[in-house]
């Protein structure tokens, strides 16, 4: 694994620097004047002291700074057979993790960053290829539904899945009447009947078994990355806001045209997704996983403007969901990069 992590840090483009310390690897890229340096260090045959630990901090700095960098950023990753052994440096170091051997797992305590220049993402992905070697089809099945990284993600798709076979029973999903009567946004009801509740019941609701496979995809895709960053609370809230918010604009629209549109759908939120993926890329200087500045810019340009390439699609949604993520993205990463300091030494798995 130290060698996988070792290549994956090269193609991120860092380089590997000589050290003095058998146990650490060093590895720097620099951006601007910024030197972003990583320090891998092989626990697995000991117990390291906080003081010790700021002993080798302070000689990595001190090799760099007598290099002539000014500004450094130092993050350490370390690999053990017992996350215990490191308990006490992660509990206090926000700028590290902690790479858990035994089970294969990337854990993050509440006081560390998110993310460390976008390298999380690849990092989970070497792991779980890793422990996903040699395993048989039941054991990867049953291992997605039990430590899935996304499990906010998941839940939410399979809820649109029940929803919309469990309609697909009781009568037809592309009959605009029978989505009404079933909690579709409908400006008519909501205006005569103060029916408000439609903001999030029509979250839930596909009209026809395309719209529901286009969406669900969208939000897989997005919605596992944007998860992992901001942890599942807030990408929960996140989910739930812009799609009111995009039924809110689409409400809106309907009201100001005098026509009544029937709609529903996860658009909105899966746009609000989209839009906090592009601010999280933003907060990451213009890279976060394997996304750049330019293709997250591509990313949501194209989503724009395939919404009206098409017809029947509630583009005002759209753009009310994107919206409500850029916003709600700046917002939430800010707080996960900025965490409250925990005085509980125990760890957790990312969430």
């Amino acid at each position: 694994m130290e060698v996988k992590i070792a290549e994956y840090l090269v193609s991120r483009g860092y380089t590997s620097v000589s050290s003095s310390i058998p146990q650490v690897r060093v590895f720097f890229r620099v951006d601007g004047g910024l030197a972003m340096v990583v320090m891998l260090i092989d626990g697995r045959n000991m117990i390291m002291s906080p003081e010790a630990f700021r002993a080798i901090k302070a000689k990595t700095e001190s090799l760099f700074q007598s290099k002539g960098y000014t500004s450094i950023r130092l993050f350490s990753l370390f690999m053990t057979l017992n996350v215990m052994n490191f308990g006490a440096i992660g509990a206090r170091e926000d700028l590290s993790w902690i790479i858990d051997l035994s089970s294969g797992r990337l854990c993050i305590f509440d006081n560390e960053v998110v993310d460390f220049d976008g390298l999380r993402y690849g990092l989970e992905q070497l792991l779980e290829e890793d422990r996903g070697s040699g395993r048989t089809i039941a054991q990867a099945v049953s291992g997605f539904f039990l430590f899935n990284k996304a499990p906010v993600t998941l839940s939410l798709i399979l809820l649109n899945l029940i929803v919309f076979v469990t309609l697909s029973l009781m009568g037809s999903t592309t009959d605009s009447a029978f989505m009404v009567e079933h909690g579709a946004l409908s400006l008519s009801r909501i205006m005569a009947n103060f029916e408000w509740y439609r903001l999030v019941t029509a979250v839930f609701l596909h009209f026809g078994l395309e719209h529901l496979a286009a969406n669900m995809l969208a939000l897989w895709v997005f919605g596992e990355r944007v998860e992992k960053a901001l942890g599942r609370g807030r990408f929960l809230f996140l989910y739930l806001f812009s799609g009111i918010a995009g039924n809110g604009v689409s409400l809106a629209v309907s009201y100001l045209s005098g026509q009544n549109v029937v709609s529903a759908g996860a658009s909105g939120a899966v746009f609000g997704i989209i839009g906090a993926l592009f601010a999280i890329v933003i907060k990451n200087r213009g890279r976060y996983a394997e996304l750049t500045g330019g293709r997250a810019v591509l990313l949501v340009l194209y989503s724009v403007f395939s919404g009206f390439s098409g017809e029947g699609i509630d583009n005002a949604a759209h753009i009310g969901g994107l919206a409500a993520g850029l916003l709600l993205g700046f917002i939430l990463y800010h707080v996960r990069e900025n965490p409250v300091e925990e005085t509980d030494s125990e760890g957790k798995e990312a969430p």
